[in-house]
């Protein structure tokens, strides 16, 4: 279960098998909101041992229930690895007085969740004050008298084998769950928390009768009441339900303190990915080492808190090569671990290694300012501060520092220890535990970047049914996750005015239920199953989009049709959609950057096709009939005009076959698709402008004729695109808003069509600055095409277009996306695999030659306060 934390370090998240860091905020005093909090908890021991920490917040309406057990997989015999993690998702199944607890939960209005550590479980209820007392009652029932029943055990285990599938199925998840298990080898921290498949299958009913009989004991929890609560009353309330609660002898507990390694070596993993991982991993403190654990997350936020970090700054930003970098440490109550970590382009280990090692090699020799410290001190506490606002985040710090360093309210000595950190304190933590030379080294590569010896794979193709209907599949064996995506070739492309946001409402309509399904029915199918099913429209095509696992696919598939082939479009439906369709309509009249970009579009391309709003305009909208969708429908979603892209852990050829049956039999279409406007007619530059009252700033977007992708010229437009407001290193942003300030927000962007395209370049301003910015565009625009780009800058382009197209294509979803995308869009499947290639071709020279091409003549759209 996602069962997150407020943590003011990293702390483990069960659900992803990831460390998931709440790394916290320095002021110069403490808040007097913190300190009233502060000075009204109350920590009680009853005579069972069971630690009572009460947390009233005046005003408060929402009150919390949290209760924190010392278990996690670190306290595990092997055979039970998991339990601990597998035993937090049966509580939720009830006991014979609450057999339904999410159902109870929700008609109080509150919410119920829990998670699972190296060093704890721990479960919360937030619920309306009004209902603490029988939210108190509730889980000290559940806690003590749980049913485990065997047939929704059997459910569950599912459940949880399909989150350790899930977990594995990522990278950065299966990484550091390696990382973990090698660097601890022996020790009871190598232990996944979600255990593996086969102590998983073996944990029954008696196991867990077991494990709560020995560790959900009164001396081994704390319970905690915060929020809008009376604290006598709470206090009574815990007594009366948790005080019969015997206290029982612990098993012993206290491994030997883990092998650490004393030189320097390397762990080399592969897996199916593009971009390569790389970490460098030390020894850590345990809470028993506060003052180290104190400094040491200090010294995190130097080296990686942000854009102003040293790893930011030197390492992303500057060598342009490193896609992320990151300082990570885990608190735990054994001693945890310390690391570096990159991710990059092949080829780059021993620029990220280097980069890596010289910026914590400056910590160590003293080269660390008391600003950078007085910056980390102060979002660290910040963080900490904004999180305990809310009832759950205050009991989450609390319930953490009482089982994992034995006092609740080490969460506010957590606080002052970080306004008392000085400059000495990070470089003496650091030459502490990071030894040089003695750090282990993981890498995860990507497959193909390794010579190794592999079988040549087929190519990969296009399969065209002889309906006409294409499919392209995807074989990756080394995900558990299937990702099915429907292209229709529909969009605002294929609208004309009258029947602007047709696309968009029929697309969003298949998912309002089927011949056979309600919307209700459909989604209960897939959400039981853990997959998501989901639409989303462009201007050129619709999809619909289903991820699975490889377990479940074959149940969730025809759900996925069903919603394809018999849509049921009842009047009940598109009534409700046509209401709420308007609904968006008027709301999207209060975000400027719609109106101005909507208004730009209608100016480039005219009053249909690329020209229209995605969801239409009011008169179109209402307007709409439930038989104009009908035809719509029966007109587009055809075969000839739909691309079916299948990737993850799947037989090809299986795969076609089943898609072959289920969707050959769809009849072709013989009426070819009706184009709105696709192309610019602009032969001098022209200005539109609208006043709004509320507007403080002026918003305004330049826009320029710009290649369809499947145009010899698309490639440069895009690294033009990124040479002129594509990230923080873009003149855009370098010129006009850190150079010269004048705009809080600019950017550009080229977006793919099938048409002709546009680049829209865009920026955010004070009313008097607006011509002066549209100036200084106009002038940088004018530098390229009069100066072209210097080989430095061009290079810095080509790599972030290359980067942020490999970081968009990692997952199976990612790459079902852009295998069809690209097909529909008329520049086929396989420039998902020449598109690096064809970005790192452009010249200097090209970029010059498409500036002078298609930025001479453009539209300003502007909407402004009344001038």
């Amino acid at each position: 279960m996602l069962r997150q934390l407020h943590r003011t370090t990293l702390i483990f998240l069960c659900a992803l098998g990831l460390w998931a860091g709440l790394l916290v905020p320095f002021t110069s005093g403490q808040s007097l909101a913190q300190e009233t909090v502060r000075d009204t908890i109350t920590v009680t021991t009853l005579d069972n041992g069971l630690t009572v920490v009460l947390a009233p917040q005046a005003g408060s309406r929402v009150a919390t229930v949290n209760v924190w057990i010392g278990v996690g997989s670190a306290v595990e015999p092997p055979e039970l690895n998991g339990i601990s993690h597998f035993f937090e998702h049966m509580i939720f199944k009830g006991s014979a007085k609450y057999p339904e607890v999410d159902n109870l939960v929700e008609s109080w209005g509150g919410y119920s969740n829990a998670s699972t550590s190296l060093d704890f479980t721990q479960y919360f209820v937030s619920v309306p004050a009004e209902h603490v007392d029988s939210t108190i009652e509730l889980i000290a029932d559940i806690l003590i008298n749980g049913l485990f029943p065997e047939d929704q055990l059997i459910l569950e285990r599912d459940v949880v084998l399909q989150e350790g599938a899930q977990r594995n199925s990522n990278p950065d998840s299966f990484f550091t769950y390696q990382i973990w298990q090698e660097y601890y080898g022996d020790h009871p921290y190598a232990q996944p928390i979600l255990g593996t498949e086969e102590t998983v299958s073996g944990i029954t009913r008696e196991d867990f009768l077991a494990w709560l009989d020995t560790y959900y004991v009164p001396n081994n929890m704390t319970v905690l009441v915060s929020g809008g609560i009376d604290p006598e009353n709470s206090l009574r309330q815990v007594q009366a339900h948790f005080g019969s609660m015997e206290a029982r002898e612990l098993p012993a507990f206290d491994p030997a303190p883990p092998a650490w390694r004393t030189a320097e070596e390397q762990v080399v993993l592969t897996r199916d990915i593009e971009q390569e991982r790389l970490r460098l991993v030390w020894p850590g403190p345990s809470t028993a080492e506060f003052d180290d654990v104190v400094a040491m997350d200090v010294l995190l936020y130097v080296l990686s808190g942000g854009r102003s970090s040293r790893f930011y700054q030197n390492v992303i930003r500057d060598l342009g090569v490193i896609t992320s970098a990151d300082a990570n440490y885990f608190t735990t109550r054994l001693p945890g671990i310390f690391s570096l970590s990159a991710q990059y382009p092949p080829g780059q280990t021993e620029v990220a290694r280097n980069a890596l090692l010289q910026e914590i090699g400056r910590v160590r020799n003293g080269q660390i300012t008391q600003a950078e410290v007085d910056t980390a001190k102060t979002v660290l506490v910040a963080g900490i501060e904004r999180g305990m606002e809310s009832s759950f985040g205050l009991s989450s710090d609390l319930g953490f520092y009482s089982i994992v360093a034995g006092d609740p309210m080490a969460s506010y000595g957590y606080l002052d220890s970080i306004r008392e950190v000085t400059v000495e304190d990070v470089v003496a933590v650091t030459r502490k535990y990071v030894q040089p030379n003695i750090q282990v080294e993981f890498r995860l590569v990507p497959e193909s970047a390794l010579e190794l010896e592999t079988a040549a794979a087929e190519p990969e193709g296009l399969i065209t049914l002889d309906n006409g209907l294409r499919l392209i599949l995807r074989e990756v064996p080394t995900t558990q996750v299937v990702a099915f995506k429907v292209f229709v070739g529909t969009g605002t492309a294929v609208e004309t005015a009258d029947r602007a946001g047709i696309s968009a409402f029929t697309n969003t309509l298949l998912l309002r239920g089927t011949a056979s399904q309600s919307e209700e029915e459909i989604f209960a199918t897939i959400e039981n199953l853990g997959a998501s099913l989901s639409q989303s429209q462009l201007p050129d095509m619709g999809s619909l989009s289903l991820v699975a696992t490889a377990d479940t696919w074959p149940q969730a598939l025809p759900v996925l049709l069903d919603v394809l082939k018999n849509p049921a479009f009842t009047t009940e439906e598109f009534t409700r959609l046509q209401r709420d369709t308007l609904l968006q309509i008027e709301s999207q009249r209060d975000s400027h950057f719609t109106t101005v970009y909507d208004q730009l579009l209608l100016s480039l391309y005219g009053d249909s096709g690329y020209g229209n709003p995605d969801l239409g305009t009011e008169e179109s909208i209402s307007a709409l009939t439930r038989d104009q969708v009908q035809a719509f429908y029966d007109r587009h979603y055809v075969p000839g005009n739909m691309v079916v892209t299948v990737v993850g852990n799947i037989n090809a050829e299986l795969m076609a076959a089943r898609l072959g049956a289920a969707l050959g039999s769809l009849e072709a279409s013989a009426s070819p698709t009706e184009f709105g406007s696709r192309q610019i007619a602009l032969d001098e530059p022209r200005t539109l402008v609208t006043e709004k009252t509320e507007s403080g700033v002026v918003w305004l977007v330049m826009g320029f004729p710009g290649p369809a992708i499947s145009d010899a010229d698309y490639s440069a437009m895009k690294i033009l695109n990124s040479i002129v407001g594509s990230g923080a290193s873009s003149r855009m942003f370098e010129i006009i808003r850190d150079q010269q300030g004048l705009a809080y927000s600019t950017g550009s962007f080229f977006p793919s069509r099938a048409g002709q395209s546009h680049l829209a370049v865009y920026a955010i301003v004070a009313p008097a600055y607006g011509a002066q910015v549209v100036d200084d565009i106009l002038a940088l625009l004018q530098d390229i095409r009069d100066n072209g780009v210097p080989a430095e800058e061009l290079t810095l382009a080509i790599q972030r277009e290359v980067g942020d197209f490999i970081l968009r294509t990692e997952t199976a979803a990612e790459q079902a996306n852009d295998l069809g995308w690209y097909e529909m869009l008329g520049a086929g499947h396989q420039v998902d695999s020449h598109y690096p290639a064809r970005m790192r071709a452009v010249t200097s020279e090209d970029v010059q030659r498409v500036a002078a091409q298609y930025l001479e003549n453009y539209v300003i759209s502007i909407v402004q306060p009344p001038q």
